[in-house]
């Protein structure tokens, strides 16, 4: 836990779920002001004095006057999803990263709730994989060489079958967490320095998690694709039962090495998650990595101003 004498100082100007205050609490020295009103500019430049941070809603104006006076706020994190309370050019121009919060219901944050759901059962098979340092790599006839391991995940290689919104959101996190990730040749996806394109053969055969995405009925997974994982290697299915052969489900040694939220022929799979994505639970996570925290540090999933990020961090 960071010592609190170096801790950011942030405002939470609503109320929120205590959950997600003892979240903001694990990285931050937190203060309140609850009482539902709005205060004038002046008023407002006295509460976030000192302060890195602020959590508020669209009836909050950060115009010239007020910005101009606070040289140490660093973001501002809307609890719904309008912004006309926030000048944007002016914000990126302060080095203010702003975000918003997606309507509940929201294509963006069904989106959001299946990423973090799906985010929790890859680094669990990650963490399962991780290396003992300085441990003898597995080998086979067909993986003969020998190698010595060292234990951050940075040693694993995520691979994502599709570039979809889903899939990035995951590479996205899988980066942050050092993995190597892994997508097919001519996908767009992810960014260019984080991310190795492979074909199909190689993506399979380097991969220590596969992930299936998006539509793949058309083309499913075959026991050709799943001969090539290494011997720990394991699949998180997103994308459904039509994803795999039914060949591939019908092996028990096959079926037993794929994992995910999609459904399975035998009625398994990950059950719903509770609701992760409440407004106050996105906010205090837009906050949290807007500020360098966290997996997604410096880079908050509703980031509204994301010509910042060239200036200030990559």
């Amino acid at each position: 836990m960071l010592d609190r004498s170096l801790r950011h100082r942030v405002l939470v100007t609503r109320p929120i779920a205590e959950d997600a205050m003892r979240r903001l609490d694990t990285f931050f020295e937190v203060e309140t002001r609850l009482d539902d009103r709005v205060p004038d500019a002046d008023e407002l430049v006295r509460w976030l004095a000192g302060k890195a941070g602020v959590i508020a809603d669209s009836r909050f104006v950060f115009d010239a006057p007020v910005v101009q006076q606070l040289p140490m706020l660093k973001a501002i994190c809307n609890l719904d999803a309008a912004h006309d309370n926030l000048d944007l050019s002016l914000l990126t121009r302060a080095g203010i990263r702003a975000t918003n919060t997606p309507e509940r219901g929201s294509a963006a944050q069904a989106l959001e709730a299946a990423s973090e759901q799906a985010w929790l059962i890859l680094h669990r098979l990650l963490q399962q994989r991780v290396p003992e340092a300085q441990a003898q790599g597995r080998y086979s006839a067909q993986w003969s060489r020998r190698v010595t391991l060292a234990a951050p995940l940075k040693t694993l290689a995520v691979a994502f079958t599709v570039d979809d919104a889903l899939s990035q959101a995951l590479a996205l996190s899988a980066a942050a967490e050092r993995a190597n990730v892994l997508m097919p040749q001519g996908s767009s996806g992810g960014s260019s320095s984080a991310v190795t394109r492979l074909d199909r053969a190689a993506l399979w055969r380097d991969a220590d998690v596969v992930v299936l995405g998006g539509d793949l009925a058309a083309a499913p997974v075959s026991m050709a694709d799943m001969a090539m994982l290494k011997p720990s290697a394991v699949v998180l299915n997103l994308a459904g039962v039509n994803a795999l052969a039914p060949e591939v489900w019908d092996d028990a040694g096959l079926r037993a090495r794929i994992e995910g939220g999609a459904a399975r022929p035998d009625g398994g799979g990950v059950q719903a998650a509770p609701d992760l994505q409440s407004a106050a639970r996105v906010t205090a996570e837009n906050l949290i990595a807007a500020l360098g925290f966290g997996r997604n540090g410096w880079h908050p999933a509703h980031l509204l101003n994301p010509d910042i990020l060239c200036d200030s961090c990559c």
